[in-house]
């Protein structure tokens, strides 16, 4: 079997949830003796594969271009659409935007039309955006989606939150089925290494430095409980800063890292050595505006500490195993942090570690390939 899986033209330059997904199961598929090849092309000549599988759907125009060329070759296509309630991405952008959000969010109501907007602002720093984005502005991005969603053969969702909204918001039917995100092997092995820091039970936060992924107010958060409570707790940031797409909380984000020494910043750091950075620390917060799951946390529960999560969807993953807060609040933050901080560390059932992991997404994706490819 010959799968061919297609990601936003810029995935292998700018990293991101999708970018774990897709090099995880594909490399869980290897294994299982499907040959994988992941690219980012538009208008590739796939009569050689058995299958399409198509990752990312939410303001990303060049997914329609990825499916119809799919239909083209009449190849079976798989869409994993990643998708996020666009109620919250909405409250984002009405609440919590800088840079040119500010101006897309007085020029439209609409949120597919600002996505579009902001794609235009993306299209100067990636060319293979150009065409992808033009035929949105005519198209319309969210007949896009609702054609690619139409033109699947199934879609694999990570919650089932996520198949009511696609439904609510693009008012289409479609087959689709969960298949859980997961973990990959070395969070589940128990095997640590030293610690990378001259601390131990910080506060972590992984992920892009963006205004998105909330740095500045939980920091403002950590700062309140550090007052509060009279500790030295230090604060750990791994993520990159992006400062062509988000030069104004770049520039907040750099002034706030000189005001609080106790914040260790941390651009990139290899993928294998996380374990040890989520082992000893204490309490890893993900105050996201929107989120699909937040795999991070799956990763941070898995090696024994405690998390913070916002957002309905990671109740569908996380349960009872972490405490909430409301990325609007930094109070609401302050209090999940306290709450976690001071429980004692989880322990995580076995059906659980068995379910959230990258070998078991990947064969139940390869089931699904198999009801396509006689």
């Amino acid at each position: 079997m010959k799968v061919l899986m297609q990601g936003r033209v810029e995935l292998f330059t700018v990293g991101g949830g999708d970018k774990v997904q897709i090099e995880n199961t594909a490399k869980e598929l290897k294994r299982l003796g499907v040959e994988v090849d992941i690219k980012t092309d538009l208008n590739l000549d796939v009569s050689s594969y058995d299958l399409v599988h198509v990752f990312q759907l939410d303001w990303t125009p060049e997914t329609f271009f990825f499916a119809k060329n799919a239909k083209k070759y009449n190849k079976p296509l798989i869409l994993s659409p990643i998708h996020h309630s666009v109620k919250e991405v909405k409250k984002f952008d009405d609440e919590y935007v800088f840079d040119f959000r500010r101006i897309s969010k007085l020029l439209f109501k609409n949120q597919h039309a600002r996505d579009t907007f902001k794609n235009i602002y993306r299209s100067f720093f990636t060319s293979k955006k150009i065409v992808p984005t033009v035929k949105s502005m005519f198209m319309g991005l969210e007949n896009m989606h609702k054609r690619t969603l139409q033109m699947a053969d199934m879609v694999l969702v990570q919650t089932e939150a996520e198949a009511r909204d696609l439904k609510d918001t693009y008012n289409v039917d479609f087959k689709w089925q969960k298949i859980p995100n997961g973990v990959a092997t070395h969070f589940l092995e128990r095997k640590f290494f030293a610690n990378f820091f001259e601390f131990t039970d910080y506060i972590l936060c992984v992920g892009r430095i963006e205004p998105r992924k909330n740095q500045l107010k939980i920091i403002e958060a950590v700062a309140n409980f550090r007052k509060k409570h009279n500790l030295d707790t230090r604060l750990v940031l791994i993520g990159a800063v992006r400062p062509d797409r988000h030069p104004e909380f770049t520039i907040r984000f750099n002034l706030t890292l000189k005001k609080y020494p106790w914040i260790r910043h941390i651009e990139k750091l290899d993928y294998i050595d996380m374990p040890s950075v989520y082992r000893y620390a204490k309490v890893t917060v993900s105050a996201s505006w929107f989120e699909t799951t937040g795999l991070t946390l799956l990763e941070s529960l898995f090696c024994g500490t405690n998390s913070v999560a916002a957002g309905e969807r990671a109740k569908e993953y996380l349960g009872n195993y972490v405490s909430y807060c409301l990325p609007d609040s930094v109070k609401s933050i302050e209090q999940a942090i306290e709450k976690e901080y001071f429980a004692p560390r989880p322990q995580v059932e076995s059906h659980m570690l068995q379910e959230y992991t990258w070998e078991n997404a990947a064969k139940k994706t390869l089931d699904v390939y198999r009801q396509f490819i006689k």
